[in-house]
């Protein structure tokens, strides 16, 4: 069905006038609850807005997409993974969250486009102060600095407003201004976005170019208004006086003007309340997102500070148990998010989370061994564990486990798939083992291939797959690469250009397109490809060669990737493993680092030491509180 509707335009450098966007309640600083959605109304389901006087900032597609459990390539035009029902052709998330994380991480000083009825902020703040202590004449002489009285020099503007949302203070005594909390809701996205794709109201859905639908998600142009999006307070304290009669009338001078300093004009509110200690004026404004395909993601903290989990540890009978100090960690693995976490000991207790990391419980004991591994797939309902001999499956998050396969007894590593959907086993000194079911039931590789007589002579191996399980890499003393969902292998280490074979790989790991990927050597260099493990680089760096790698693991998008040292240090990675940073932290230094997993969107990770404890590290994090993770 097409709806014929006048599309959005600009006015100049930025959106002014009524424009058609997705309605979101709550804010930053102030949350606002919506009341039942308006039902359809042809052709204008969306609502239009006032924009003009709103703060209008660019904000990636690619994270509001996260939200629903979309993944595209990297250029965000190609859905690589989605929650999607093809039947009902609806998403499964229905609704999404953007909370002050999120938008603290997403925005910089490039991305802020207008700052909309902000801009006269401190200028209004310091005339309300003016008033207060009368000028000109009054009672002002009477305070020191009054007459000096400013906030960033009276001006706010993009690199104002940055300075605000991440929390700064400025340093004129007395004055500061809040720090950002809150979020915002989208709701009754499948039904919008229905209409959006219908009648390409934003513009940006050429039928010619692509054939939208709504596994696409959002998409660069659309956008988001929030009506009470942003609430920022300036406040004043003023030293009270020892004397009497007191000579502070300001109260009463601000009282004289309460018109002009109380108002609500369209969207935009402001309050004033003064004392005789203290001026605090507080403003709401609307914020437009306008969605991008180009995203920042500060993540200025990834890997820097770490913090040994105290989280809460229950046994399978629901007491108190001590992890710490004395666990040989095997395996670790998480979801999409990091809310979802899945480890394993040798003893075969299957550890696992749903709250981040700040609590545990034991589900569940598949036997002991020293080679018990474990995978969860990116929503973290899909799981797969394995003993060395015996291949479990999960459906439910990890709470109840069944097997299915038996494939003897030797060392087991396995990948899954970000939907769970396929899975690939590495079983040394055996075969390949290849589910296409969520690991129910499993094919052996054909045993008159090389990738075979590798696997079945070498002790350890390492293996990843991409979102869809179609590029799949294998590391033994070889790199395999397939790119036909496992039927068929390559051996591409015998290059005759940059041919690197015979080498004793630990792991490997790959973004979810599987364009990006790294390999590690268990006493050797650390080896990196761009073009889905056809060719390799070795990482040319003095400090990243002649070590005994442990573990390695990458985000999505293949940008954030971290490397563990057996029985060393760790390494990470902002830019797609091309350099690489030590972590410094020294709670982190000199362990025995046994497994590492980074989150698909590169907020969390966590760290295994064999015979020690859990270490996560949050890009959210900081000196003081490194534990920190977003939970709102």
């Amino acid at each position: 069905m097409s709806i014929q509707v006048q599309p959005n335009s600009m006015t100049g450098s930025r959106y002014a006038g009524s424009c058609y966007a997705f309605g979101a309640s709550g804010g930053f600083f102030n949350t606002q609850t919506m009341s039942e959605p308006i039902r359809l109304r042809q052709p204008d389901l969306l609502t239009k807005y006032d924009v003009t006087d709103a703060v209008q900032v660019y904000f990636s597609a690619r994270t509001i997409n996260k939200k629903l459990s979309i993944i595209k390539d990297a250029s965000n035009f190609n859905t690589v993974q989605a929650w999607y029902d093809p039947i009902s052709d609806t998403l499964h998330d229905d609704s999404l969250k953007i909370c002050a994380c999120d938008f603290i991480d997403g925005v910089n000083t490039e991305s802020v486009l207008s700052v909309g009825k902000l801009s006269s902020l401190y200028f209004d703040f310091k005339t309300c102060v003016a008033s207060y202590f009368g000028d000109p004449g009054g009672f002002a002489s009477l305070f020191a600095l009054e007459s000096e009285f400013q906030v960033n020099g009276g001006v706010f503007d993009a690199s104002a407003y940055i300075q605000t949302i991440n929390k700064s203070k400025f340093t004129m005594n007395g004055s500061f201004v809040s720090d950002l909390s809150g979020s915002i809701t989208v709701n009754d996205i499948n039904r919008l976005l229905k209409f959006v794709v219908d009648s390409n109201v934003f513009n940006n859905r050429n039928p010619t170019v692509k054939n939208y639908g709504m596994i696409d998600g959002f998409v660069a142009g659309d956008l988001i208004f929030i009506p009470d999006g942003f609430t920022i307070t300036l406040s004043l304290d003023i030293e009270p006086e020892t004397y009497f009669p007191a000579n502070n009338v300001g109260p009463s001078y601000l009282n004289a003007i309460r018109n002009r300093l109380n108002w609500t004009r369209g969207h935009v509110k402001r309050t004033t309340t003064a004392t005789t200690t203290n001026i605090t004026q507080t403003t709401t404004v609307p914020v437009l997102m306008i969605l991008s395909d180009t995203g920042v993601e500060n993540y200025t903290n990834f890997g820097k500070f770490w913090s040994q989990s105290s989280a809460i540890v229950l046994d399978a009978s629901g007491n108190p148990s001590d992890i710490s100090g004395n666990t040989i960690w095997q395996s670790i693995s998480l979801s999409t998010d990091g809310q979802y976490q899945t480890a394993i000991t040798d003893t075969g207790n299957i550890y696992r989370t749903d709250s981040f990391g700040q609590s545990w419980l034991v589900s569940t004991n598949i036997g002991a061994s020293a080679s018990n591994y474990v995978a969860v797939s990116f929503t973290g309902m899909h799981q797969t564990a394995s003993n060395g001999h015996v291949i479990y499956v999960s459906n439910d998050y990890g709470v109840t486990w069944t097997p299915t396969y038996n494939a003897g007894t030797s060392n087991i590593f396995i990948s899954i798939s970000l939907s769970g959907k396929y899975q690939t086993m590495v079983s040394s000194g055996d075969n390949v083992y290849i589910s296409d079911d969520y690991g129910n039931t499993w094919i052996p590789l054909d045993p008159d291939t090389e990738l075979y007589q590798s696997i079945e002579i070498f002790p350890t191996a390492g293996v990843c797959l991409s979102y869809n399980g179609q590029y799949q890499t294998i590391v033994v003393e070889n790199i395999y690469v397939s790119d036909d969902f496992g039927r068929t292998w390559v051996n591409v280490s015998d290059d005759p250009l940059n041919g690197f074979n015979d080498r004793n790989w630990a792991g490997v790991a790959m973004s979810s397109d599987g364009k990006y990927q790294t390999a590690v050597e268990a006493g050797g260099d650390v080896h990196v490809s761009s073009d889905y493990g056809k060719h390799w680089l070795y990482v040319d760096d003095t400090k990243m060669m002649d070590k005994v790698w442990q573990s390695v693991s990458v985000s999505a998008t293949g940008q954030y990737q971290t490397i563990l040292q057996k029985d060393g240090h760790i390494y990470t990675s902002n830019d797609y493993g091309a350099t690489w940073a030590l972590v410094e932290n020294e709670v982190v230094q000199n362990k025995t680092w046994q497994c590492i997993s980074v989150s698909a969107d590169g907020l969390l990770q966590a760290a295994i030491e064999t015979g020690g404890g859990i270490y996560t590290s949050s890009v959210f994090g900081t000196a003081e509180a490194p534990h920190h993770v977003c939970t709102c």
